[in-house]
């Protein structure tokens, strides 16, 4: 085994090479600890620096900047204290950066642009989705009421892009971005803001192709002779704390459980009816815009409808203009939305 022997010679290198290593690693924990400093630095002290250095002046800076002299002077001092030196000293026009002021102004030009980059593309990318309206209703509300208001919502703004989803399911307005839900029914989800604008009637109707070859029925006992368009599972999104108590609707799904009934997705029970399949439970005005036919006219539910948003689109400009705009014309819709007729027996309500 061989000894391992430190002569005089060997024990002074060591020491030269450890206080070498102790004082690189000090250098190395200097850099590392004003690196440190500078990334605690408020970013918008960069801004303020690089005015100066710009200006070459504290008083023109904080003028151009809108802000007083000793205010600016003090964040100026809060970066070099970040920074750990000093980055002007004063002369007889103003300010001129030292050796480290002129390091710094390389590097924050570099940042302040690279900032500013930043702040054009946000503002363009927002504007761009401040300018786009996304709303989501039902295929029926989509279009009879909603398409052949389009131009009016163009007209508010020569920049509106306007996207609308067609779907009976309820859709989650933050998971879609959706500024606004359209929505039969209870409303739902808590973290919704809106108000009910109108109130929807729901009848039973057939084609008139239907009729020609099933006599319409005369009392809602009739229901068994007949095609029903659905189930029971087709309604559970109608269904309200009451809906037990709506003969109307009550009746129609026991109807179409006890009979090989149609099932097609609710989608389309307009459109099976409109086939002359059956009878369905359809809302009123969707109903009479396609040309089908009324049957028991004095048994009707009522359903109420929602305009929802988020309360954070409330931000946006335009999708202020647009909800007030929708809701002005809810209102002067309200009679075509109850069928234009009024009922002859009190109606019910489904939620």
């Amino acid at each position: 085994m061989t000894a391992e022997v430190l002569t005089e010679s060997s024990a002074d290198n060591a020491c030269l090479n450890l206080e070498a290593a102790t004082e690189h690693g000090s250098r190395q924990n200097q850099q590392s600890s004003r690196r440190g400093r500078v990334a605690e630095a408020n970013w918008d002290l960069f801004r303020l620096f690089s005015s100066v250095a710009r200006f070459g002046s504290v008083n023109r800076a904080a003028r151009e900047l809108g802000m007083s002299q000793p205010t600016l002077s003090r964040r100026l001092k809060e970066l070099e204290r970040h920074i750990g030196a000093p980055l002007f000293f004063r002369v007889s026009s103003g300010v001129k950066l030292t050796q480290e002021g002129e390091q710094l102004r390389l590097s924050a030009a570099a940042i302040v642009r690279s900032f500013e980059l930043f702040q054009r593309d946000l503002s363009s990318r927002a504007g761009d989705r401040s300018f786009s309206i996304k709303i989501s209703a039902t295929e029926g509300l989509t279009k009879h009421w909603l398409l052949p208001r389009v131009n009016k919502l163009r007209a508010l703004n020569d920049k509106i892009s306007l996207e609308i989803f067609s779907t009976v399911l309820k859709q989650n307005l933050a998971a879609s971005d959706l500024d606004f839900v359209i929505r039969m029914g209870h409303p739902g989800d808590n973290e919704l803001v809106g108000r009910r604008v109108a109130t929807v009637a729901f009848g039973l109707f057939a084609s008139e192709a239907y009729l020609a070859e099933h006599p319409a029925p005369r009392s809602i006992a009739d229901l068994d002779k007949h095609e029903i368009i659905g189930s029971s599972a087709d309604f559970a999104g109608l269904q309200g704390e009451r809906s037990g108590q709506m003969l109307l609707l009550t009746q129609f799904k026991a109807a179409g459980d006890a009979r090989a009934s149609l099932k097609v997705s609710i989608a389309n029970h307009l459109s099976a009816a409109t086939a002359g399949l059956g009878l369905a439970f359809l809302a009123v005005p969707f109903a009479l815009a396609e040309g089908l036919v009324r049957v028991l006219p004095q048994e009707s539910s009522l359903m109420d409808l929602w305009l929802l948003r988020r309360r954070e689109s409330d931000l946006r400009k335009l999708t202020g203009q647009v909800r007030r705009l929708l809701e002005t014309e809810f209102a002067a819709s309200r009679a075509w939305f109850l069928g234009q007729q009024r009922p002859r027996r009190p109606l019910q309500r489904i939620a």
